[in-house]
């Protein structure tokens, strides 16, 4: 080899070692704050991607950097400062890769904060249950929510989850309401004093064995229907709004009419955002009407305090407090009180998974004092995105009520298994069918119920 070549060799070998060294040094420094993005903090991932856009050296990786930041401000509820990292990118008229994806989080940032939002949902069922009168009333099919696959640094899949997200934002706080409906609706005190449950049955006992028989369970058919609606009015580009929904459901028994059922709420409150802390406030007031077989049954009056935490891309920590007033229809029936505590974690480790755990506390005082109750329960849930845009769900919960001031010393255990398969036709109508178990067991003799359901339901999101 000549001298000559060799020096030119030297010469490039010199150029691109630095280059490779610079682009080596900012895959490190990603690959770190990816990791802590979604395990560890969001904050110190955002300094990560702060320290790559001062570094000079590293401004052929000044794009990437902006497009990171400006998904880890989203995560944090900051959109003013993601519109300020991705703004370099959409004052270009550059069909890049990154331009093209700022253009996309530009249209979600809009969607985030823009001024008036609507949506809501209408679903219909076919449920058929082995004891209707101790069928689970709340919804028998959860939607869930996965993790957009952008933000686990990737390119979002075009299949019908990719918007679910914002569904998420829109929808009726579907969860608060099936915990009200579950613990009043079917209530066996509720029951007694509408007159449908005699409490003379407790009296009942067989003297030879010191127990009474359980009641008869009965097969029926429930066709339901829900309509639900919520509208949020934008106060500023930061996201802050105002919240109205509204929801009405139905239930139609084949046989058993007289449990026919009617609810009606409405829900409104602000939603503040405190990006700083990674925080959500949503305080609001709930009015809920039940009728059964067509006829006022009992109101209740909600007044709630919610807040959740996001410290990372995958985890996201709540709690809310609800104090409850209650008001049975019947003359003679008492007023009952409730104070509730949730607490819940959500994680979604992959955009494929998520979990869902929650622990709740509640104090029922009743005018009657033997029918207070000191309740708390737990569930566990997780949902799994399948191929051809299914998903499956699998639910266990546990819910131990003491009725405090029970002569008897009554106590009740609830334990619900539920399984659900479903399939997105397109990206708002979906099908699913469903399995719940759900046992009760009392200390008290010919108390304890045992209801097996089965439902197929559709579901359009709009």
């Amino acid at each position: 080899m000549k001298r000559k070549d060799v020096a030119v060799i030297a010469v490039l070998t010199s150029l691109v070692c630095p280059l490779s060294g610079f682009a080596s040094d900012y895959q490190a420094v990603s690959k770190q704050a990816e990791q802590q993005a979604r395990w560890g903090l969001l904050g110190d991932a955002v300094d990560s991607y702060r320290q790559v856009l001062a570094n000079p050296d590293l401004s052929d990786h000044h794009d990437q950097a902006r497009l990171r930041l400006a998904r880890l401000y989203m995560d944090s509820f900051d959109y003013a400062a993601a519109r300020a990292a991705l703004q370099p990118l959409l004052s270009r008229s550059s069909d890049s890769a990154e331009a093209k994806q700022a253009r996309k989080l530009e249209r979600k940032l809009a969607s985030k904060t823009k001024t008036h939002s609507v949506g809501g949902k209408l679903q219909l069922g076919l449920v058929h249950d082995t004891d209707t009168a101790n069928a689970s009333a709340s919804s028998p099919v959860a939607d869930p929510v996965f993790l957009d696959d952008d933000e686990e640094g990737g390119e979002a899949e075009d299949d019908a989850f990719e918007d679910d997200a914002d569904f998420a934002d829109l929808e009726f706080e579907d969860d608060m309401l099936d915990d009200i409906l579950e613990d009043v609706d079917l209530d066996e005190d509720d029951l007694e004093d509408s007159g449908l449950v005699s409490e003379d049955d407790d009296e009942d006992v067989d003297p030879g064995t010191g127990s009474a028989p359980s009641k008869r369970s009965v097969h029926d058919n429930r066709r339901l229907s829900t309509a639900a609606m919520r509208y949020a009015y934008g106060f500023n580009s930061r996201g802050d709004r105002w919240l109205l929904s509204g929801n009405f459901s139905q239930a139609r028994q084949d046989d058993q009419t007289q449990l026919n059922r009617q609810t009606w709420a409405v829900s409104t409150g602000p939603e503040f955002l405190l990006p700083e802390w990674r925080l959500k406030l949503n305080p609001s007031v709930t009015y809920l009407q039940l009728y059964k077989d067509h006829h006022y049954d009992l109101s209740s009056s909600i007044w709630s305090m919610g807040v959740s935490h996001k410290p990372n891309r995958v985890l996201e920590v709540g709690a809310r407090y609800n104090y409850e007033n209650r008001s049975l229809y019947s003359d003679d029936s008492p007023d009952v009180e409730v104070d509730t505590l949730k607490l819940s974690a959500k994680l979604k480790p992959t955009s494929h998974d998520t979990l869902d755990l929650s622990f709740s506390p509640k104090v029922e005082d009743n005018d009657q004092r033997k029918k207070d109750k000191d309740q708390h329960g737990w569930k566990l849930a997780y949902a799994r995105k399948l191929p051809w845009d299914s998903f499956a769900t699998v639910a266990f919960s546990r819910r131990h009520t003491d009725y405090d001031n029970d002569p008897k010393g009554k106590q009740e255990d609830e334990d619900k298994y539920a399984v659900s398969l479903g399939h997105k036709l397109t990206k708002q109508l979906q099908v699913a069918v469903s399995y719940e178990h759900k046992d009760k067991d009392s200390n008290q003799p010919g108390k304890d119920k045992n209801n097996e359901s089965t439902a197929l339901t559709v579901t359009y999101r709009f």
